[in-house]
């Protein structure tokens, strides 16, 4: 054989395709993170502007108006509750997602190592049989020397 077979550099190409394609989507998700986050500090902020207390000097607010500010304070911690869960929840997806990208990355090592293998194999021989034909070209020229 002359030349490493093609299906480990196929195979390889594929792998790192494949851990590209796992790097992106976990890029994707650590994205979504920081959004969620970026969600949950701003409706902490309205929480805490929604309770506290008027300060002195404002308009007195009516036991009406007292009402609807604690019950949309209350919603914003429902939404905070809900953003923590997805936050749980994406925490659990990027976690597999690195695992998966793991494997990936084991695999696209494995295929590198065995195109690396089957590379070093072809110049071995190559060079074994390289080395074969010096020596038959020094025989011959030994034995024409010598029956002359």
């Amino acid at each position: 054989m002359n030349s490493p077979r093609p299906c480990w550099s196929v195979l390889l190409t594929k792998a790192q395709e494949e851990v590209s394609r796992l790097q992106l989507a976990l890029q994707g998700l650590r994205e979504r993170m920081q959004s969620l986050q970026a969600s949950r500090e701003r409706l902490l902020g309205l929480h805490r502007d929604y309770l506290r207390p008027p300060q002195a000097g404002d308009v007195s607010t009516g036991m009406l108006e007292t009402l609807n500010r604690r019950q949309f304070a209350d919603q914003i911690l429902t939404l905070i509750e809900r953003v923590d869960q997805d936050k749980a929840q994406l925490e659990r997806a990027m976690a597999q997602m690195r695992q998966r990208l793991l494997v990936a990355e084991r695999e696209r090592l494995k295929m590198q190592s065995l195109l690396e293998q089957d590379v070093e194999r072809v110049k071995s021989s190559s060079a074994k049989r390289e080395q074969r034909q010096l020596d038959e070209i020094g025989t011959v020229r030994f034995n024409l020397g010598s029956g002359a």
